[in-house]
Formats: C-alpha cells, structure tokens, sequence
C-alpha cells in the first residue's frame, strides 16, 4: 500500500513538472511570435518608407521654388527684348523626383539654356523632339548646361503628369519642378510655351524666345551664351 502511494506521488510530480514546463514553452513561444510579429510590421514600415536623397523631399508634380534676385518683366511680343543683358534670378527648387536642384549661371559660371515646357502645349510637343535631336547631333556647345521647367501643370488637361510626360518623350537634360504659383516662370518673364531663356556664364540674360525654335535659330543662340563675357 504505501509502495502505491510512492508511486502515485512520484507519477503526481512528473505530472506537475511536465505541465510547468509545457506552460513555460507556451510562454515563449507566444513571446517569440509577438516579438516575430513586431519585427515584421517595423520591416514592412521601413519597405514603404520613401527614401529621398540628403536635403530632398518627396516626388511631386509641383514642388516650392525660391527666387531671389530680379525679376524679368515679361518678354514683348513685338520689338526688342528689354531684358537682354540683365542678371537673371537664382532659382532653388527640386526636380520631379524631390532631388535638390538651382538654376544660377553666375554661381556657377556656366551659361545655361533654362525651358520652360507645359506638358499640354502643343508647340512644346514638338520641340522637345528637336532639343533631342540638336543633343544626339553632338552640336550643343560644350560648356552649356541646358535645364528644363515643368510649369503651369495642371491635372485636368493632356499629357499629365509632367513626369510621366516627360519620360515619354525621352527628355535627356535636367529638370526642375516649378511651384504651383509659377514663380519660376514669373521670375523669368515667361509669357507662353515653349519659352527658352539664354544665360551667359555671367548670370545675364543673352536671349528670351517663345514658341518652336528650329535647330539653326537654337545654335546662334547657345552659341552667343557661351561667347558671353
């Protein structure tokens, strides 16, 4: 009789001992999931997370531009331009992709060709494709830096979004994002589009034109932006 109760008592304590250790294993199993759980939802947080580049912001179709320095009045329709050999503005925004860019020949010392495009305007359809054909002849002058500036974006007509626009019709130079308020193309004077901007080195303004300009006409005028002292 009391062999029995031994054995009852030993098989009651192996008993307990397997439930305390099948609850500690339920235990951190249940723990391990949560923590798996925790770990998998900060990776998916981090996978969805736009990463931009030191001092950019996000993509956007419009992006805050800054202008400092005069402003351009507006190129004449007829006549001579007014504005032809004074400083233009310095312009600081980012591009369609939220990456840092400035337009400043002076700073830079570097003539510059500033376009400014709206992806609804029919001449800028076609003068895109003869900016990429003056660029694949070779017969842009070394030395020029030629920016383009998405402006007067709007959603509701053709073409948009400028990005996407933009990369249809295989724009090969650099790109800057004007603001909604269009203070860019303000700074500039712009009064229709395509309108192109030719800047000497010295920051001064060499020639303004609005509306298709035919390669022969492009290459006087970057000729004498980067003949510009």
């Amino acid at each position: 009789m009391a062999q029995n109760e031994r054995k009852k008592k030993k098989a009651s304590s192996g008993d307990s001992m397997r439930t305390i250790l099948y609850v500690v294993l339920v235990v951190v199993g249940i723990a391990g999931a949560v923590a798996l759980g925790t770990s998998g939802g900060s990776s998916e947080t981090t996978t969805n997370t736009v990463v931009t580049v030191p001092g950019g912001v996000q993509p956007a179709e419009y992006q805050k531009v800054s202008a400092t320095g005069g402003l351009l009045a507006p190129l004449p329709e007829s006549g001579a331009d007014t504005e032809v050999g004074k400083s233009v503005a310095v312009l600081k925004g980012y591009d369609l992709q939220g990456r840092p860019i400035s337009i400043d020949p002076a700073g830079e010392g570097k003539a510059t060709l500033v376009v400014f495009l709206a992806h609804w305007c029919q001449f800028c359809n076609r003068e895109i494709p003869v900016l990429n054909k003056w660029r694949e002849s070779g017969e842009v002058p070394t030395g020029l830096r030629v920016v383009g500036v998405t402006t007067g974006s709007k959603a509701d007509q053709a073409n948009w979004p400028p990005s996407k626009w933009l990369t249809a019709m295989k724009w090969p130079f650099e790109v800057m994002a004007d603001s909604e308020a269009q203070e860019a193309a303000r700074a500039y004077g712009v009064g229709g589009y395509p309108f192109m901007a030719f800047v000497g080195a010295n920051g001064k303004i060499t020639a303004r034109t609005s509306g298709e300009v035919p390669v022969e006409q492009l290459q006087i005028y970057a000729n004498a932006a980067v003949a510009a002292k």
